[in-house]
């Protein structure tokens, strides 16, 4: 599936032009952090999200958060330029100018260490944990500049979905961010290989009579058969515990079901949703969503601000 949506990516990028960094709010980028990483302060996992919107001196940015050094206002110019907005001169300032021309170099401030960067490729091959691609993305690569064994080696875009790679180097050795998980536009474009159970909600606060909506995914992109036993008709459950810990809702409570253990094998993904009333006071409760399985655990909890 992954091979399939990036196909149609590759040519809606080749009718009308390519967008190498998709900017609309709610995008977000996840990146699994490896190589050497001793005395590097950061995190296995690094999370980049498009938070909101603002305009400075007329023009429409982007709020772009969890990159090095903070959140970012970030939008692409007239000539296709990454560019971001700095506080401190009340300027904008390069980013990758994803319209120059193959080897053509350019001027970089994203880090401080690499001013001088160039496009080494527009039909670049990467290799990832979301799959093979060969000859569909951009490489920038980045000189060596003032800062000794530190700073950025290369970056690499693919069309509509974003930055895919980044390679950096620091005293210890070389540091990789691979993209693990891409939400573009409200939909799961990319994920690696996973078994991951997830809960939303449709509001982010509620009124006391209001109703809640919760839809639980679970997703098994392995390869591999997910078998899961249900020891009745049961499928899911939604639990509310308040600022105390102590329980007060529970979907299933006074609800009937058949006694026939199921067993499910699941691949790809599976959704169930239903709509609770739980009628509670103002307050902040946790909200735990879960599948009725036995011998095993799969349950996540939400925050739920009550109105």
């Amino acid at each position: 599936m992954q091979k399939i949506v990036f196909a149609a990516m590759a040519l809606t990028a080749t009718l009308s032009g390519q967008d190498y960094f998709p900017l609309e709010v709610g995008n977000q980028w996840i990146y699994r952090i490896g190589g050497a990483l001793s005395g590097v302060q950061t995190p296995g996992t690094l999370v980049v999200e498009i938070m909101g919107s603002r305009t400075v001196d007329g023009r429409e940015y982007f709020q772009l958060a969890g990159m090095p050094g903070g959140m970012r206002l970030v939008r692409k110019n007239e000539a296709g330029t990454l560019v971001f907005f700095s506080e401190q001169d009340r300027g904008e300032h390069n980013w990758v100018a994803f319209g120059a021309n193959t080897g053509e170099a350019f001027l970089s401030e994203i880090d401080d260490c690499n001013p001088a960067a160039v496009i080494q490729s527009r039909n670049a091959d990467l290799r990832s944990p979301l799959g093979d691609f060969r000859e569909a993305a951009l490489r920038v690569g980045y000189s060596p500049g003032r800062c000794a064994d530190a700073g950025l080696i290369s970056e690499t875009y693919l069309p509509y979905v974003g930055l895919a790679q980044r390679r950096m180097s620091n005293i210890a050795g070389e540091v990789v961010w691979d993209l693990v998980y891409a939400r573009l536009g409200g939909f799961t474009v990319f994920s690696e290989a996973e078994r991951s159970f997830q809960a939303s909600l449709n509001a982010s606060r509620f009124g006391a009579n209001d109703p809640i909506a919760v839809r639980m995914t679970l997703r098994n992109t392995s390869g591999t058969p997910w078998e899961l036993t249900f020891p009745s008709g049961q499928d899911f459950d939604v639990a509310i515990r308040n600022e105390k810990g102590d329980e007060v809702y529970r979907w299933s409570s006074g609800r009937a079901f058949t006694l026939a253990i199921r067993t499910l094998r699941i691949g790809g993904e599976r959704n169930y949703a239903v709509v609770v009333r739980p009628n509670l006071a103002a307050g902040t409760y946790v909200l735990t969503a879960s599948l009725a399985v036995s011998r095993t655990k799969i349950e996540t909890t939400l925050p739920l601000e009550i109105r």
